[in-house]
């Protein structure tokens, strides 16, 4: 309540529908639509900036009707999940996980979906275009 005693009106949180991402269709997704696609993995729109080889989010998206949670938005740049899901055992992707499906989608700039480099990744690479991005494989 607020001063005058009337209900403040504030969303917390939304909830979020299961669905299957790779829906059965003849022809699958590219991998850059998800692996180079903020929202894709939760974060919302925005767009991806490699700083000194972190990967940083900015979102484009403003902060209505909460400023806490932004609608496109299912889990924050640390893996936290902001929505409630409809079904057991739902989450986010977590933090680790979103820093290795968005630095993926970096190496898509030079190395295509087929590319052989996805074939057997290495406990570590580093990149010549991007000598401060550095890929480790943590046996996902």
């Amino acid at each position: 309540m607020d001063e005058k005693g009337k209900p403040i009106r504030k969303i917390e949180s939304i909830s979020w529908a299961y669905f299957e991402p790779h829906s059965t269709q003849k022809k699958g997704r590219s991998c850059e639509s998800c692996h180079q696609n903020p929202k894709n993995v939760g974060l919302g729109y925005g767009k991806v900036i490699l700083s000194e080889g972190k990967i940083l989010f900015e979102s484009l998206e403003k902060t209505n009707p909460s400023p806490y949670l932004k609608l496109s938005q299912i889990i924050n740049k640390n893996g936290e999940t902001l929505v409630k899901f409809n079904r057991e055992n739902m989450r986010g992707f977590s933090q680790g996980e979103i820093e290795r499906i968005l630095k993926v989608g970096i190496c898509l700039e030079c190395h295509k979906g087929k590319d052989k480099i996805y074939r057997n990744l290495k406990e570590k690479i580093e990149c010549p275009k991007y000598p401060t991005l550095i890929f480790e494989n943590k046996k996902w």
